[in-house]
């Protein structure tokens, strides 16, 4: 008998598989862990001053403080290889929860208290028992702290090399763009390309210049650009990505928009995921600090579709996207394009109506490079 079932568009959101390829660890640790974590080294944390860090509480408190703030806060408050069992073990719990198959995590192991060994079979250790129980499936990105010196850089290189592991295909970077260009970090970069490490970078993020994006693809050698939003400032470095198919992750949450179009409307229209879609660039939606930004895997999408205006058949683009831009061994992600978009497609065929979207805000969002 055929399935009548119908499925809501919220469903949908929740359970279509997706990557999430931006995602910073500690910015998946759940309000109840933080406290936790605190409690038991007893570092004095009153749920007031939790708060402050997540975005869900903010309204709450008299104090708002940014994701960098609470990283700055966790790195040192995580002391043992448990605390990072528990914490990529959750962040796998809630993002299978919303439909993600595959993670790639940022971390950044020159502000732990742990060696760079502990943590990644910690991580290693969570996810393997998470994809048990889960069917889902991480890669982790050790990052630069680039408000660090160059030299911290090439120490945290030389420690991912000296300990190669099968969840640690390449790097990142991360952290204030401000005053640290990623140009200032060529020498770490140049030591894990020679060393077989895949490269990916935060790069022209808070409205800083398009430079930063150039500079990363062109000197760098990026594989990856994480943001990079002002590209669109530069029309015919746009144009070149579109081209080449660069992967951007792209973050619908990004508090610096937030703030510069304070009014929903304005925010809509203006934000720079639209016009780098419009533009035919190759982006990927992620949710860069979970908890923090109090967003999740399924609301993610439904930003990119209540807010700004892409169809289904865009968000099917997108989920190939991300299948095509991470940093899996190539059969395995030619077996999810197969079988997650004929899942996309039966979970598609179930929903009793396609999204309502304003024709002035409707985004036919398609790639010709798509494999």
């Amino acid at each position: 008998m055929q399935d009548t079932q119908t499925i809501t568009l919220p469903e949908f959101f929740a359970t279509f598989p997706k990557v999430d390829l931006h995602y910073h660890l500690l910015g998946g640790v759940r309000l109840t862990t933080m406290l936790a974590l605190a409690e038991k080294y007893g570092v004095p944390l009153t749920e007031s001053e939790a708060k402050s860090y997540y975005r869900r509480y903010q309204h709450e408190t008299s104090v708002v403080k940014g994701g960098i703030a609470a990283l700055n806060f966790l790195y040192p408050l995580m002391r043992s290889a448990e605390d990072y069992y528990r914490v990529t073990y959750e962040v796998a719990q809630d993002a299978a929860a919303t439909g993600i198959r595959h993670l790639e995590l940022f971390w950044n192991p020159s502000d732990t208290a742990l060696s760079y060994a502990e943590v990644t079979e910690a991580m290693s250790s969570a996810m393997a028992k998470a994809g048990e129980e889960w069917d889902i499936r991480a890669l982790f990105i050790p990052s630069i702290n680039r408000e660090k010196s160059p030299e911290e850089a090439v120490a945290m290189v030389d420690a991912v090399l000296n300990y190669p592991h099968p969840l640690v295909p390449g790097i990142g970077i991360d952290y204030k763009e401000n005053d640290a260009p990623i140009e200032h970090f060529w020498k770490a970069y140049r030591k894990a390309k020679l060393g077989g490490l895949r490269l990916t970078g935060h790069c022209s993020e808070f409205g800083l210049h398009w430079r930063n994006v150039e500079t990363g693809l062109d000197l760098i050698h990026l594989e990856r650009i994480d943001h990079g939003y002002t590209v669109l400032d530069n029309p015919e470095l746009t144009a070149r990505c579109a081209r080449e198919g660069v992967p951007f992750t792209v973050v619908p949450s990004n508090t610096y928009y937030l703030k510069k179009w304070p009014d929903a409307g304005q925010w809509r229209k203006h934000h720079p995921i639209r016009q780098m879609a419009l533009a035919g660039m190759n982006i990927i939606p992620a949710t860069d600090d979970w908890h923090m930004h109090n967003t999740n895997g399924a609301e993610c999408y439904r930003v990119m579709v209540e807010e700004f205006g892409f169809d289904l058949d865009g968000v099917r683009q997108l989920m190939l996207n991300g299948i095509n831009a991470c940093w899996q061994p190539e059969e395995i992600k030619q077996q999810w394009r197969q079988a997650w978009a004929a899942e996309f497609d039966a979970l598609r065929s179930k929903l009793a109506h396609e999204p309502q979207i304003d024709p002035a805000q409707h985004i036919s969002y398609h790639r010709s490079q798509t494999a």
